[in-house]
């Protein structure tokens, strides 16, 4: 079969011909319609995630969506989402084989390019608001990196949720005025000169009030500045970096306010947990709830894709190895 592959660390997967994956006892066999790149993916593939890269060379891609050929409980033909081991065989390749556990079978009406991009962030968003920091109906809500694929599902998920007030914040105002649509109450355009006290502030007009909840997959100033943002009892759900490796909180924001700082990662959570989410989040993307913008390419196009993915696009990457 043919898949991508990452060869050289730092460097974009190469297209080549690779043996056909042979399903294991609790594993099902998939053909490949649709995989997705990830920040992770590639933090991976370059040598930099803390969790270490396989050896090389590794097929790279942790989901897609695909058609089961061979399954113990999963009928051939079978349309699902999945999540795959890089250490054993990534997604990006023609065929799969992935743990039956991770399997989710496909609604009618969702397309296998939106499931594959929805899995990782669509999760992400979902589990952390709901589950990590428990948000209520009613609450003040601060969504950061609301212009990436994960902060856009975050703002419709508060609202699925019943966020009393939605607060979208990112750089790009552009994907900013489209958070509006997606049912962000306001939006805060961020820049490098502003201090932590600026933000804050803009944070809490912005809210018509203290945060009650702060989703942030972003970290470094703008989680210091929405620390501060935050009333009594605040919580903050930290899922990501993208701003930097570290942040420094105020001793009177965290015992003062009694504040809550939680992280968040989708593989602490049980695999039926995560695939009842997926099924929620599969839901209201036929429902037309949650939308989300996606960019395919084909498989011989995957250095493309991985460019594409590096420049932090306002939406997901997926690749089609047929």
């Amino acid at each position: 079969m043919r898949a991508a592959q990452v060869t050289q660390l730092g460097e974009p997967p190469v297209v080549g011909e690779v043996p056909r994956p042979v399903a294991q006892p609790h594993q099902a066999l998939l053909q490949v319609t649709s995989a997705a790149l990830n920040p992770v993916t590639l933090s991976t593939a370059s040598g930099v995630f803390y969790g270490g890269h396989p050896q090389l060379p590794y097929i790279p891609g942790t989901e897609g969506a695909g058609i089961v050929v061979q399954g113990t409980h999963l009928a051939p033909g079978t349309r699902v989402r999945f999540e795959a081991s890089e250490q054993v065989g990534g997604a990006l390749a023609e065929f799969c084989a992935a743990a039956e556990a991770e399997c989710v079978e496909l609604p009618d009406g969702l397309g296998d390019d939106l499931a594959a991009g929805l899995g990782v962030a669509g999760l992400a968003a979902w589990l952390a608001l709901r589950d990590a920091v428990r948000l209520q109906p009613g609450e003040r809500v601060l969504i950061l990196g609301a212009t990436g694929a994960v902060g856009q599902i975050a703002v419709q998920s508060a609202r699925i949720m019943g966020a009393g007030r939605v607060v979208a914040v990112g750089r790009n105002r552009r994907v900013l005025e489209h958070c509006l649509t997606l049912g962000a109450d306001a939006i805060v355009a961020m820049t490098d000169a502003q201090t932590d006290q600026e933000l804050a502030l803009a944070f809490t007009e912005a809210a018509q009030g203290p945060l009650e909840v702060v989703f942030d997959p972003v970290f470094g100033l703008p989680s210091r500045a929405a620390s501060q943002a935050c009333g009594l009892r605040g919580r903050l759900v930290n899922l990501g970096q993208s701003a930097g490796a570290e942040a420094t909180y105020r001793s009177r924001d965290i015992r003062g306010k009694l504040l809550t700082i939680v992280g968040h990662a989708n593989w602490a959570a049980a695999p039926e947990v995560r695939s009842a989410a997926f099924r929620e989040l599969a839901e209201h993307a036929v429902s037309g709830r949650i939308q989300l913008s996606v960019e395919a390419f084909p498989l011989e196009e995957v250095a493309l894709a991985w460019a594409r993915q590096q420049q932090s696009p306002h939406g997901k990457v997926v690749v089609k190895p047929r």
